[in-house]
């Protein structure tokens, strides 16, 4: 006679789960930020590194001191203070959006798995359940966090907006908060 004991299996299954994980974000406001500056970085480092080249091997006309030479003996003027006045505004606003919050384009599903669609998966989610439905010839939806904006052709049955439209809010039953759907139909042809 062979007797088991719990193994630490059964224990682990105990354990309550992990908490799942958040709705992630978006790249922020000013995504397109980083690879410019770094674009302008590696200008930068090229200057810097062809003024340091030729100083180290002995010779002195470098790209910034061409530069230094061709500004030397401009006078202030007052565009120049108005150039500088815009510069620092539009680099206050640069860091005010850089801190600012980032976008959110991810529903949650139903339960706690921490799954999730983005608004893009929500569109082709209430396109494909409203293609499904009688009548309807084409289907576009457009979709945000909080609406589905479905555009459909149908052939001019009866109902076939309000079909499209339940089929669209049953795909998105499974969102913990689904977004609410409109329908923009148009009529094509003849419905007989």
């Amino acid at each position: 006679m062979t007797t088991t004991t719990p193994g630490r299996h059964a224990a682990d299954q105990s354990r309550a789960p992990l908490p799942s994980a958040g709705l992630p974000t978006g790249a922020g406001t000013i995504g397109w930020l980083g690879p410019l500056l770094a674009v302008l970085l590696v200008g930068v480092a090229v200057v810097l590194g062809q003024d340091a080249w030729v100083r180290l091997n002995g010779g002195t006309t470098t790209w910034l001191g061409s530069a230094v030479a061709a500004l030397d003996g401009l006078s202030p003027a007052p565009w120049m203070a108005a150039v500088g006045v815009v510069l620092v505004l539009v680099g206050l606003w640069l860091v005010l959006k850089a801190f600012g919050r980032r976008k959110r384009d991810a529903l949650a599903l139903r339960g706690s798995s921490g799954a999730h669609l983005t608004t893009g998966d929500v569109a082709r989610l209430v396109t494909g359940a409203a293609s499904q439905v009688d009548g309807v010839l084409d289907a576009r939806t457009s979709a945000s966090r909080r609406t589905a904006t479905l555009s459909i052709t149908t052939t001019g049955t009866p109902g076939a907006d309000s079909q499209a439209q339940q089929a669209a809010e049953r795909a998105l039953s499974a969102l913990a908060s689904p977004p609410r759907v409109r329908v923009r139909a148009t009529t094509t042809g003849d419905p007989s």
